[in-house]
């Protein structure tokens, strides 16, 4: 199922605008490393799954943690911002895709040394 114009532009929108929340608005030291992959929005605009990476690997469940905590306030700040009707909820979840792709990597190494 493909994602409608509309949602993608209101992803674009709020991937913009958080970012810019988070840069200058986020004293929390915890979510300063933070890179926002993708955001996916429902159809009905009720939710925003907002992906997340880091250049610190090993620091993604403190920036988790930070922006769980700092939520309410960005959601704030994008009603200052952003006209919309309806602002989505907001849920931050970890990108795996650069980890998972590192794996598939791994394992066609292995294969080809195992063919060799």
């Amino acid at each position: 199922m493909s994602d409608s114009i509309r949602t993608l532009r209101v992803a674009e929108l709020l991937k913009h605008e958080i970012a810019k929340i988070i840069a200058t608005n986020i004293k929390d030291p915890r979510v300063h490393d933070v890179v926002l992959t993708r955001i996916k929005v429902s159809k009905d605009l009720s939710l925003a799954r907002v992906y997340f990476s880091s250049y610190n690997q090993s620091s993604l469940l403190d920036i988790q943690i930070g922006l769980e905590k700092s939520n309410s306030f960005i959601r704030k700040k994008l009603m200052e911002t952003v006209s919309l009707k309806k602002l989505p909820q907001l849920v931050f979840e970890r990108d795996d895709t650069a980890e998972n792709a590192s794996k598939i990597d791994e394992l066609f190494k292995q294969i080809s040394s195992e063919k060799e």
